[in-house]
């Protein structure tokens, strides 16, 4: 009779064992699963929140439309290339990073496609002429108001224009 109660009470410490190991276990997991959602969560708002916001254009910069007449103009969409590769001023080397077609290239990791007509539609002239100008925090793209004219950076905007229609 002895015998059979410590094997009874073998069992029960044995039974309460597992069920205390099961719970850590299941526990830990637990915690790591949500962690793990947690931190999926977090990087898919990272990701996204350059998507959904819109950086306020500065008053300077606001309701900036191209010069009449120079988005046909087609010595102006030639200049802007001729900007745009650096031909005219080596300091100015968009296709460096942006690719001569407008797809980035490795020296641009990150950079937009400028060929995606998705990316061309959705800027305003005042946007465009604002990025060209000044340096976007958090980009390595400089600002170019120091190296072109007013007059310069519209026609890099008028050949960037033709990159996104040539994309589609």
């Amino acid at each position: 009779m002895g015998s059979r109660k410590r094997s009874t009470h073998g069992r029960q410490t044995m039974t309460t064992d597992y069920a205390q190991w099961a719970r850590r276990t299941c526990g830990a997991l637990l915690r790591m699963m949500l962690q793990a959602g947690l931190l999926l969560c977090l990087g898919w708002a990272a990701a996204m929140a350059d998507e959904g916001t819109k950086d306020a254009i500065p008053s300077e910069y606001a309701g900036k439309i191209m010069p009449m007449g120079m988005r046909d103009d087609p010595k102006a969409r030639v200049a802007g290339k001729d900007l745009y590769d650096g031909t005219v001023n080596p300091e100015v080397n968009c296709a460096r990073c942006h690719g001569s077609d407008g797809k980035p290239t490795k020296l641009g990791k990150g950079a937009h496609d400028l060929s995606d007509p998705t990316e061309g539609a959705k800027h305003s002239d005042a946007e465009w002429f604002w990025r060209l100008s000044e340096k976007k925090p958090g980009s390595k793209m400089p600002g170019f108001k120091d190296k072109l004219s007013e007059e310069q950076r519209w026609q890099v905007i008028t050949y960037l224009r033709t990159l996104a229609q040539a994309g589609r």
